[in-house]
């Protein structure tokens, strides 16, 4: 090896020498965005935020026509409701009918029943009337004191409020059908009977809310809101129809 050489070789170690000290300041400068390493993030953004939350548009969506665009004034534009009327056309538009407030709408169970409020909804709750019929299709199914009952038991029987004795008379009577009807049966004195009058036109004897003398309703003595019937071929009875 000549000395030139060796020189150079010499100069070369030193300069490895010195560099290796200087790792550290070399490391620090490193750019993290060489060769493209880093996106433009101004750009992508700008693209993420104007791309966020929107919603898909229909260009061709309009909004529904009103039915009475095309009909003449009191035509029908849709269907009655519990507590709307059928509603009709108005100088083209559809007008509501809401029925008045009170209305029966609904019945909730447990005689508890729905009204309306006067603005179309079904949605004042209160107990049903005394005597409403709370099966449809069964007569004996009856609200009695806030209560769903069958009005064929000794203390409600026929209606509401009717009771039978059973206790402190000659023999206890019992709710039977008679003529159709319940009725409180085997009196034996006008004093035993809930309406003081004992009919002994048919047998067994029932307690009947009529004028014994002229077989007459008396009307008012059936409990509120029931009546009394008059019978024709059967004994007067108290009903709510």
């Amino acid at each position: 090896m000549t000395r030139r050489k060796l020189a150079l070789s010499a100069a070369g170690a030193a300069l490895l020498a010195g560099c290796s000290l200087l790792v550290h300041f070399d490391d620090a400068a490193v750019d993290p965005c060489a060769d493209g390493g880093c996106l433009d993030v101004t750009e992508d953004a700008v693209d993420v935020v104007d791309g966020a939350g929107d919603a898909p548009v229909d260009a061709g969506a309009e909004a529904p026509a009103d039915p009475c665009a095309t009909l003449p004034d009191d035509a029908s534009c849709g269907d009655a409701d519990p507590c709307n009327a059928r509603p009709t056309c108005r100088a083209g538009h559809c007008d509501r009918h809401p029925l008045e407030a009170g209305t029966f709408c609904a019945y909730l169970g447990a005689c508890q029943c729905g009204y309306c409020n006067g603005s179309g909804a079904c949605a004042d709750t209160t107990a049903c009337p005394q005597g409403f019929n709370w099966e449809a299709g069964v007569d004996i199914a009856r609200c009695c004191g806030g209560l769903p009952v069958l009005t064929s038991t000794n203390a409600n029987c026929g209606v509401c409020g009717v009771q039978c004795r059973t206790a402190g008379v000659t023999k206890a009577q019992n709710c039977q059908l008679l003529g159709g009807h319940y009725q409180c049966v085997d009196c034996n004195a006008n004093s035993e009977c809930w309406s003081g009058c004992c009919a002994i036109d048919t047998t067994p004897y029932h307690c009947s809310e009529s004028n014994c003398n002229t077989g007459a309703c008396v009307q008012g003595l059936c409990p509120s809101p029931s009546h009394c019937v008059q019978g024709t071929n059967e004994p007067n009875y108290c009903s709510y129809d």
